[in-house]
């Protein structure tokens, strides 16, 4: 009967730290739900657990269509990719599928929009003819300053959650937990009787 109380008591403890082992996102560049002033020349997503080299994203626009980016390279907690275009002013979709530390995949998913300014070209006056010298003068972009801390959200943590519960390793505990507080109850009629 001890025994059977010892492995309640151990796997009620073991739960926890299974439900907890998947991967989330931790930080990203551009940010979540940021708003940048120049198109981005990389993604880059750091995870709050080491991730494997197969985890890999995929860069869609507002029409859902998936664009061009670098391969995705994986060092550590981090998955960094290029964007080899500039992106056009607009809403875009970064989504994710990594191969956590528990060695399962977690897909997600993080938004982020491009609002680069317009400059607009002054008109010559009728005075000004225009010159066909190259001008000297090096033209001055805007810096990027993104936000690289995501804010997570109830639905988010409810997403994970539930997210976790419906994980193969999670549904084998909860099963492991039911049949261990079976035979405890088991083991308790025998003795009383």
């Amino acid at each position: 009967m001890k025994r059977a109380l010892l492995i309640l008591m151990a796997l009620i403890w073991l739960l926890p730290s299974a439900a907890l082992a998947h991967s989330t996102l931790h930080t990203a560049l551009p940010g979540v739900d940021a708003t940048v002033d120049v198109s981005p020349e990389r993604i880059e997503m750091k995870f709050d657990t080491k991730i494997e080299k197969l985890s890999t994203f995929k860069l869609f626009n507002e029409a859902g269509e998936q664009l061009d980016t670098g391969k995705a390279e994986v060092s550590g907690d981090t998955m960094t990719g290029t964007v080899p275009a500039a992106l056009d002013n607009g809403k875009y979709t970064v989504k994710w599928t990594i191969i956590g530390a528990d060695s399962h995949a977690v897909e997600g998913e993080y938004a982020f929009t491009v609002d680069t300014p317009v400059l607009a070209t002054p008109s010559p006056t009728p005075s000004e003819e225009p010159s066909n010298e190259p001008s000297e003068q090096p033209s001055e972009q805007p810096s990027a300053t993104p936000t690289s801390t995501p804010t997570p959200t109830d639905n988010d943590s409810h997403d994970d959650f539930a997210e976790v519960l419906a994980s193969p390793p999670v549904l084998v505990m909860i099963a492991i937990v039911i049949i261990a507080v079976v035979i405890f109850v088991v083991l308790m009629r025998k003795k009383s009787s």
